[in-house]
Order: structure tokens, then sequence, then C-alpha cells
């Protein structure tokens, strides 16, 4: 039930805040589809975490340390690619 009631907080909580700071740094019209975009990554990081946390990452840092690391490189490649893009 707990695990249940985190995916859903974190489905909520996770694009929304991410789908904010990205649109605040580009363009606030197009907010709908960057939370849009940030709930797609979280649904896919969902999914595939049980693949990349295993072994010798799971011995060295925590489970939720490691999705934070996640999110982070995936908010700094989409910060430069859009950049890029825009430029």
């Amino acid at each position: 039930m707990k695990k249940i009631f985190l995916f859903i907080i974190g489905f909520f909580l996770i694009p929304t805040i991410l789908g904010s700071a990205t649109a605040y740094l580009y363009d606030m019209e197009n907010y709908e589809t960057y939370v849009g975009y940030w709930g797609s990554i979280y649904l896919l990081l969902y999914i595939i975490f049980p693949l990349i946390y295993r072994g010798k990452i799971k011995h060295k840092i925590n489970k939720y340390t490691f999705y934070a690391l996640l999110y982070s490189f995936l908010f700094v490649l989409t910060y430069l690619a859009l950049t890029y893009i825009n430029y």
C-alpha cells in the first residue's frame, strides 16, 4: 500500500515541480507540455529503475538519492538540449 501511495504522490509532485522549473526557464505558455514530458520521464524511470539500481550501486547509495541524481542528470540534459535548440 505504501508503494502505491508513494507512486501516486510522486506522479503528481515530481512532474509538476520539474515542469514548473522548465517552464520558468524557457516558456510559461508551454507549461502543460513540460509537465507531460516530465510525467513520461517519471513513468519511464519508474519502469526501468529496477534494471538500473542493482549490484554495487545498491550497496553504495540510497534508492531515493539515486532517484534524485537521475532526475538532476535528466534535468541538466533537458536544459542543455532546450538551450541548444533555442539558439
